[in-house]
């Protein structure tokens, strides 16, 4: 699945890149990235490849040598299955987070995030709040290990909102997008 057109301009300024270095990088033209970044152009297939392409070799070779334990952070909040979905949300309020790991004896048994209590609201209304976080979790995220290469991150990102760091069974850290996108 190709990413999203308008991740374009964010990836590009992430790496540090003009549009004439994004431009030099793909072989497209600078004034074509200016118009698919403005959205006035729809880009061909071969041409978003080439855009593409060019920003995941940037990534590769900004993040190269880095790993999961250089921006994992582990100051983990995490819930148990048993706490009310009221805990999550005042959570996620007060420490500006998305989602939440739900840990049970240890190991990590789910997650709840903000789409998780958004979906529970249309099922049921305000009472939501009261429910327990097992009622309303999603499974957990993807885990990796604390020397997962940053691309291999950056790739699977893609797809999950966060990542989880295990080591020896145990959750040592989580790294969302933002981690990638604002302090990589």
């Amino acid at each position: 699945m190709m990413p999203s057109l308008s991740s374009i301009k964010e990836r590009r300024k992430k790496l540090g890149w003009t549009q004439k270095e994004l431009a030099e990088r793909s072989g497209v033209s600078q004034s074509a990235i200016a118009k698919i970044e403005r959205g006035k152009m729809e880009p061909s297939y071969s041409m978003a490849v080439k855009i593409f392409n060019a920003l995941d070799e940037g990534e590769r070779e900004k993040y190269k040598g880095k790993k999961a334990k250089n921006l994992m952070n582990t100051d983990v909040i995490f819930l148990s299955p048993k706490d009310r979905v009221k805990k999550a949300r005042e959570l996620m309020k007060e420490h500006g987070i998305s989602q939440i790991p739900v840990v049970d004896k240890g190991k990590v048994v789910g997650m709840i995030t903000e789409n998780d209590i958004l979906e529970g609201y249309e099922r049921h209304g305000t009472g939501i709040v009261d429910l327990l976080v097992e009622d309303v979790m999603g499974p957990p995220p993807i885990a990796v290990r604390k020397d997962t290469r940053m691309d291999a991150i950056v790739e699977l990102l893609r797809q999950e909102q966060a990542l989880l760091v295990v080591e020896n069974g145990e959750l040592v850290g989580i790294i969302t997008r933002a981690d990638i996108v604002y302090k990589g």
